[in-house]
Protein backbone atom coordinates (compact mmCIF):
# COMPACT_ATOMS: atom_id res chain seq x y z
CA UNK A 1 0.00 0.00 0.00
CA UNK A 2 1.25 3.18 -1.03
CA UNK A 3 1.20 6.35 1.29
CA UNK A 4 -1.50 8.42 1.02
CA UNK A 5 -1.42 12.14 1.86
CA UNK A 6 -2.76 11.65 4.80
CA UNK A 7 -0.39 9.27 5.97
CA UNK A 8 2.48 11.89 5.35
CA UNK A 9 0.41 14.19 7.71
CA UNK A 10 0.17 11.66 10.45
CA UNK A 11 3.83 10.17 9.87
CA UNK A 12 5.01 14.34 10.33
CA UNK A 13 2.40 14.37 13.71
CA UNK A 14 4.36 11.74 14.69
CA UNK A 15 7.80 12.95 14.35
CA UNK A 16 6.97 16.58 15.79
CA UNK A 17 5.18 14.59 18.84
CA UNK A 18 8.77 12.50 19.35
CA UNK A 19 10.73 15.76 19.12
CA UNK A 20 8.62 17.60 21.17
CA UNK A 21 8.03 15.49 23.95
CA UNK A 22 10.33 12.07 23.89
CA UNK A 23 9.83 8.77 23.43
CA UNK A 24 7.68 8.75 26.25
CA UNK A 25 4.71 10.18 24.25
CA UNK A 26 4.82 7.38 22.14
CA UNK A 27 3.32 4.02 22.42
CA UNK A 28 5.52 0.87 21.59
CA UNK A 29 4.08 0.58 18.00
CA UNK A 30 4.52 4.21 17.48
CA UNK A 31 7.40 4.50 18.40
CA UNK A 32 8.76 1.12 16.09
CA UNK A 33 6.34 3.06 13.44
CA UNK A 34 8.40 6.05 13.65
CA UNK A 35 11.47 3.69 13.18
CA UNK A 36 10.18 1.91 10.23
CA UNK A 37 9.12 5.08 8.12
CA UNK A 38 12.67 5.76 8.00
CA UNK A 39 13.51 2.44 5.91
CA UNK A 40 9.67 2.21 3.77
CA UNK A 41 9.43 5.47 3.30
CA UNK A 42 7.02 5.00 0.73
CA UNK A 43 4.79 2.56 2.73
CA UNK A 44 2.12 2.77 5.94
CA UNK A 45 4.21 1.22 8.47
CA UNK A 46 1.68 1.32 11.62
CA UNK A 47 0.29 -2.07 10.48
CA UNK A 48 3.99 -3.38 9.99
CA UNK A 49 4.75 -2.15 13.01
CA UNK A 50 1.46 -3.50 15.13
CA UNK A 51 1.70 -7.23 13.52
CA UNK A 52 5.73 -7.50 14.76
CA UNK A 53 5.48 -6.46 18.34
CA UNK A 54 1.96 -9.22 18.21
CA UNK A 55 4.21 -11.64 16.42
CA UNK A 56 7.12 -11.26 19.02
CA UNK A 57 5.98 -10.46 22.34
CA UNK A 58 6.78 -6.98 22.78
CA UNK A 59 8.95 -4.09 21.66
CA UNK A 60 12.12 -4.95 22.54
CA UNK A 61 11.87 -8.91 21.23
CA UNK A 62 11.56 -7.59 17.48
CA UNK A 63 15.29 -6.40 18.06
CA UNK A 64 16.31 -10.04 19.53
CA UNK A 65 15.01 -11.69 16.14
CA UNK A 66 17.05 -13.03 13.64
CA UNK A 67 16.72 -11.70 10.35
CA UNK A 68 15.12 -14.82 8.90
CA UNK A 69 12.30 -14.70 11.07
CA UNK A 70 12.20 -11.44 10.58
CA UNK A 71 11.35 -11.97 7.26
CA UNK A 72 8.61 -14.14 7.46
CA UNK A 73 6.25 -11.12 7.66
CA UNK A 74 4.69 -9.43 4.98
CA UNK A 75 6.43 -6.04 4.24
CA UNK A 76 9.79 -7.23 5.84
CA UNK A 77 12.60 -8.16 3.35
CA UNK A 78 16.10 -8.21 3.92
CA UNK A 79 16.64 -4.07 3.87
CA UNK A 80 14.10 -3.42 6.19
CA UNK A 81 15.72 -6.72 8.63
CA UNK A 82 18.94 -5.36 8.20
CA UNK A 83 17.68 -1.63 9.21
CA UNK A 84 16.11 -3.65 12.74
CA UNK A 85 19.06 -6.00 13.01
CA UNK A 86 21.48 -2.89 12.57
CA UNK A 87 19.38 -1.06 15.29
CA UNK A 88 20.19 -3.43 17.93
CA UNK A 89 23.94 -2.73 16.60
CA UNK A 90 24.19 0.36 17.27
CA UNK A 91 22.80 0.14 20.76
CA UNK A 92 24.97 -3.00 21.77
CA UNK A 93 28.36 -0.47 20.41
CA UNK A 94 26.65 2.43 22.40
CA UNK A 95 26.49 0.70 25.59
CA UNK A 96 30.29 -1.07 24.85
CA UNK A 97 31.78 2.49 24.73
CA UNK A 98 29.28 3.86 27.79
CA UNK A 99 31.28 0.97 29.80
CA UNK A 100 34.75 1.84 28.33
CA UNK A 101 34.34 5.18 29.27
CA UNK A 102 33.32 4.84 32.63
CA UNK A 103 35.20 5.64 35.57
CA UNK A 104 35.31 2.70 37.30
CA UNK A 105 32.77 -1.06 37.29
CA UNK A 106 31.62 -1.48 40.98
CA UNK A 107 28.67 -3.46 40.29
CA UNK A 108 27.10 -5.68 37.77
CA UNK A 109 24.49 -3.15 36.69
CA UNK A 110 27.34 -0.87 35.40
CA UNK A 111 27.63 -3.85 32.38
CA UNK A 112 24.38 -5.64 32.63
CA UNK A 113 22.85 -3.85 29.72
CA UNK A 114 25.97 -3.83 27.55
CA UNK A 115 26.05 -7.80 27.66
CA UNK A 116 22.62 -8.44 27.56
CA UNK A 117 22.59 -6.21 23.87
CA UNK A 118 25.99 -8.18 22.71
CA UNK A 119 24.98 -12.02 23.76
CA UNK A 120 21.92 -11.92 25.31
CA UNK A 121 19.60 -12.82 22.48
CA UNK A 122 22.09 -15.24 20.62
CA UNK A 123 20.36 -18.61 20.10
CA UNK A 124 23.69 -20.21 20.97
CA UNK A 125 26.05 -20.22 24.11
CA UNK A 126 28.26 -17.89 24.24
CA UNK A 127 31.39 -17.41 26.90
CA UNK A 128 32.42 -13.43 27.13
CA UNK A 129 34.89 -12.32 28.96
CA UNK A 130 35.50 -8.39 30.57
CA UNK A 131 39.05 -7.40 31.82
CA UNK A 132 39.86 -4.56 34.23
CA UNK A 133 42.75 -2.40 35.16
CA UNK A 134 43.37 -1.54 38.37
CA UNK A 135 41.04 1.07 39.09
CA UNK A 136 38.46 -1.08 37.84
CA UNK A 137 37.77 0.12 34.65
CA UNK A 138 37.00 -1.80 31.79
CA UNK A 139 40.28 -2.33 29.30
CA UNK A 140 39.02 -5.20 26.93
CA UNK A 141 36.32 -7.41 25.82
CA UNK A 142 35.68 -10.10 23.96
CA UNK A 143 33.59 -13.66 23.08
CA UNK A 144 35.60 -16.32 23.68
CA UNK A 145 33.56 -19.41 22.63
CA UNK A 146 30.38 -19.76 20.65
CA UNK A 147 28.64 -23.20 21.47
CA UNK A 148 26.09 -25.21 20.76
CA UNK A 149 22.15 -24.31 22.06
CA UNK A 150 22.72 -25.19 25.62
CA UNK A 151 26.51 -25.45 26.24
CA UNK A 152 29.62 -23.63 25.16
CA UNK A 153 32.49 -25.69 25.93
CA UNK A 154 35.20 -23.78 28.19
CA UNK A 155 38.93 -23.96 28.60
CA UNK A 156 40.76 -22.14 31.94
CA UNK A 157 43.75 -21.32 29.60
CA UNK A 158 41.23 -19.45 26.75
CA UNK A 159 39.22 -17.76 29.37
CA UNK A 160 42.83 -15.87 30.58
CA UNK A 161 44.62 -15.33 27.83
CA UNK A 162 42.58 -11.93 26.86
CA UNK A 163 43.14 -11.25 30.79
CA UNK A 164 46.87 -11.87 30.66
CA UNK A 165 47.23 -10.35 26.96
CA UNK A 166 45.46 -6.99 28.46
CA UNK A 167 47.70 -6.94 31.94
CA UNK A 168 44.30 -7.24 33.69
CA UNK A 169 44.21 -7.23 36.96
CA UNK A 170 40.65 -8.49 37.19
CA UNK A 171 37.84 -9.69 34.91
CA UNK A 172 34.00 -10.83 34.64
CA UNK A 173 32.64 -13.53 33.06
CA UNK A 174 29.38 -13.89 30.85
CA UNK A 175 27.52 -16.32 29.51
CA UNK A 176 24.13 -16.10 28.43
CA UNK A 177 21.00 -19.16 28.35
CA UNK A 178 19.26 -19.00 25.08
CA UNK A 179 16.73 -21.15 27.25
CA UNK A 180 15.64 -17.13 28.57
CA UNK A 181 15.82 -18.07 31.97
CA UNK A 182 18.87 -16.51 33.74
CA UNK A 183 19.15 -18.88 36.20
CA UNK A 184 22.66 -20.70 36.91
CA UNK A 185 23.05 -24.55 36.75
CA UNK A 186 25.13 -26.51 39.28
CA UNK A 187 27.44 -26.86 36.01
CA UNK A 188 27.69 -22.85 36.03
CA UNK A 189 28.16 -22.76 39.65
CA UNK A 190 31.15 -25.30 39.64
CA UNK A 191 32.60 -23.27 36.82
CA UNK A 192 32.76 -20.29 38.60
CA UNK A 193 34.08 -21.69 41.49
CA UNK A 194 36.93 -23.30 39.12
CA UNK A 195 37.75 -19.87 37.74
CA UNK A 196 38.32 -17.93 40.47
CA UNK A 197 40.29 -21.06 42.21
CA UNK A 198 42.49 -20.56 39.33
CA UNK A 199 42.22 -16.80 38.66
CA UNK A 200 44.21 -16.28 41.92
CA UNK A 201 47.65 -18.09 40.66
CA UNK A 202 47.27 -15.14 37.75
CA UNK A 203 47.18 -12.45 40.40
CA UNK A 204 43.64 -11.67 39.17
CA UNK A 205 40.45 -11.91 40.79
CA UNK A 206 37.01 -13.13 39.78
CA UNK A 207 34.86 -9.91 40.03
CA UNK A 208 32.00 -11.89 39.15
CA UNK A 209 30.24 -14.45 36.43
CA UNK A 210 27.22 -12.74 35.20
CA UNK A 211 24.56 -14.81 33.16
CA UNK A 212 22.57 -13.08 30.74
CA UNK A 213 19.38 -13.66 28.64
CA UNK A 214 17.43 -10.70 26.40
CA UNK A 215 15.56 -9.48 29.52
CA UNK A 216 17.56 -10.77 32.89
CA UNK A 217 21.19 -10.68 33.86
CA UNK A 218 21.75 -12.35 37.34
CA UNK A 219 25.12 -12.09 39.30
CA UNK A 220 26.59 -15.41 40.67
CA UNK A 221 28.40 -13.18 43.27
CA UNK A 222 25.19 -11.20 44.44
CA UNK A 223 23.42 -14.34 44.70
CA UNK A 224 26.15 -15.37 46.97
CA UNK A 225 27.45 -18.42 45.07
CA UNK A 226 30.84 -16.98 44.19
Amino acid sequence: MNISDSHIGHRARLRERFLKNGRSSLADYELLELLLSYAIPRKDTKLIAKELIATFGNFAAVFDQPAEKLQTLSGIGPSVATFLISIRAVMTRYLEQKAERADAISSPEDVADFVRLAIGASQRECLMVLCLNAANRLVHHEILVEGTVDQAPVYPREIFRPALLHNATAMILVHNHPSGRAIPSEQDQYMTQRIDSLASEFNIVLHDHLIVCPSQAYSIKTGRLL
